[in-house]
Formats: C-alpha cells, structure tokens, sequence
C-alpha cells in the first residue's frame, strides 16, 4: 500500500510543479492586487456601478447573500480558467487569466458582498463571524505582504530596478505623447 502511494505521488511531477507555481502565481497576484485600487476608486464613482450597489442593498438579506456567493463562486471558478489556459497557450496567458479574473470577477465579487454585508449581517449572526474570520485572514496575508515588500525593498539591487522602470516608464510616455502629436 506505501508503494501505491508513493507511486501516485510521483507519477505526474511536472503537473504538481505547474499547479505550485500557478497557486503562487495567484498568491501573489492577491497580494499584489493593491495597485489596483486606483481603478477600483474610479469603477466606484460610476453611474452603473453605482446603481448595481443600490440594487444589490436593497434585495433581501437571503438573495443578497445568495448573489454573493454566486460571485464568490465564479472567481473560485475562473481558477478553472486559469489552468485551462496554462494548459493551452503557456504560462503569460494564464497569469494573463489570472489578473484579469481578479480584476474583473474579483471586483464583482467584492462589490457585491459590500453592498449585501449590512442586511445580511444583521439577519443572520453567523455570517458576521465569518466575515470576522475572513477579515483576520486577509490581515495576516497583508501582514505576510507588507514583509515580503521590505525585505525586497532592503535588497541591494532594488533602488537600481526601480530606476530603471521608472525609466522605462518616462519613455513610454515619451513615446505615447509622439505618437498622439503624429
């Protein structure tokens, strides 16, 4: 039976390697994802957003947590996409996926819970618990964030890196400015 087991474990090393970095690539992606609170600030001040918001706080507490789970459920989904696309067109197009999903699924998801959060907290005290739980846990990720940031940030080689993305960065917008004035 030991053998059964450990012939199991190594019979498809490289797929378990490519779902390791694919599960670290969504990790990081997540922990990442702060930059993009500038478009999140922008979606916000949306006419349609802004509508959906009313619409989702003002549905009863059930539905508004059954729509948030539903969400929550297709960005648990889009990882489906992700190893999809890995598995089809390489490892670009699949972190590609990845921020995308999160951006867009992600978004709907969170815009959802905020919206529904009140009245379902209110209605049914168990949700409330979890939401205190899910709140620790994205602390601790932050946490984890935050001090992996340091520690790259008191590396050596980070002031010259971010030199040079600033100019790249300068040069872009070099380039897009010629390119609108042709």
């Amino acid at each position: 039976m030991n053998t059964e087991r450990e012939q199991h474990r190594y019979r498809h090393p490289a797929l378990r390697g490519i779902g390791h970095a694919l599960g670290v690539a969504y990790l990081l992606v997540t922990l990442l994802f702060g930059p993009i609170k500038s478009l999140a600030r922008w979606l916000a001040q949306q006419r349609m957003i802004q509508r959906y918001q009313c619409t989702v706080a003002g549905l009863p507490p059930a539905v508004g947590l059954a729509l948030s789970l539903l969400s929550l459920g297709l960005l648990e989904l889009s990882k489906i996409a992700v190893v999809l696309s890995y598995r089809s067109f390489g490892l670009v197009v699949a972190i590609g996926v990845t921020l995308c999903a999160k951006a867009s699924l992600g978004y709907f998801a969170h815009l959802t819970w905020s919206a529904a959060r009140p009245k379902v907290i209110a209605t049914y005290p168990w949700t409330a618990r979890v939401d205190a739980w899910v709140g620790v846990q994205l602390a601790q990720l932050r946490g984890f964030r935050d001090q992996w940031l340091a520690f790259v940030r008191r590396r050596s080689w980070y002031p010259g890196v971010v030199n040079v993305i600033t100019k790249l960065q300068n040069r872009v917008t070099r380039w897009i400015a010629a390119i609108k004035r042709r």
